[in-house]
């Protein structure tokens, strides 16, 4: 078993066996995976809600097109995206710091740059740079949960303003994109591995 045939393996699973849970252990590798991964800046501008009780799994597939992987996953990764990028900052320059003024002193360029880049975005523009980390730290779960062997399916279909209140999420933070894990179940009928050829995606 390799990680590319693991990639090969994997699929957006349709629905899973509710009677089948992945391990606690299994999903803190995905959540931390997706922690680690890389962000502009590394400020990363995103939180992800981990959603593993019943009910509010059922509200979110009312909120989601009534998609059958939301009742039936381990847990739902609900990707929030947040605007308030300058306070982002300056908790990232005090925990880098901790909290010395000279280490921040060092850093005043570094911190200039980033409110610079901050500053010069609308607030529209700020939620989407922030939503665009939140997907490059949705690949990473789903790297990693393919490389664990475990089922799962990224989730753009469902009314991000009714996730927003369902999940009462203040003012600022949207949630943005869904990764569904579990183990898929046994009347999953995934299509077959299809993608475009090397020459088509890679140019020189």
């Amino acid at each position: 078993m390799t990680f590319l045939t693991q990639l090969n393996w994997r699929d957006a699973t349709k629905m899973f066996d509710a009677n089948k849970k992945v391990a606690d252990s299994d999903l803190a590798k995905v959540l931390e995976a997706i922690r680690m991964a890389p962000t502009s800046f590394g400020l990363q501008p995103f939180y992800v809600r981990v959603v593993k009780d019943e009910a509010t799994k059922k509200k979110l597939q009312d909120a989601g097109w009534g998609q059958a992987q939301f009742p039936t996953s381990t847990a739902v990764f609900v990707f929030v995206a947040r605007n308030d990028v300058m306070a982002r900052i300056d908790a990232m320059l005090e925990s880098r710091t901790g909290g010395d003024a000279s280490k921040r002193a060092a850093m005043k360029d570094y911190e200039g740059m980033m409110k610079g880049f901050a500053s010069a975005l609308t607030p529209a523009d700020l939620k989407t740079w922030a939503q665009k980390q939140a997907y490059i730290a949705l690949g990473f779960g789903l790297a990693a949960a393919a490389e664990l062997g475990i089922a799962s399916c990224p989730i753009e279909g469902f009314s991000a303003p009714d996730f927003d209140k369902i999940l009462g999420l203040p003012e600022g933070h949207f949630s943005t994109v869904v990764l569904a894990v579990g183990h898929a179940s046994a009347n999953a009928t995934p299509f077959p591995k299809w993608r475009f050829p090397s020459s088509d995606i890679i140019r020189s």
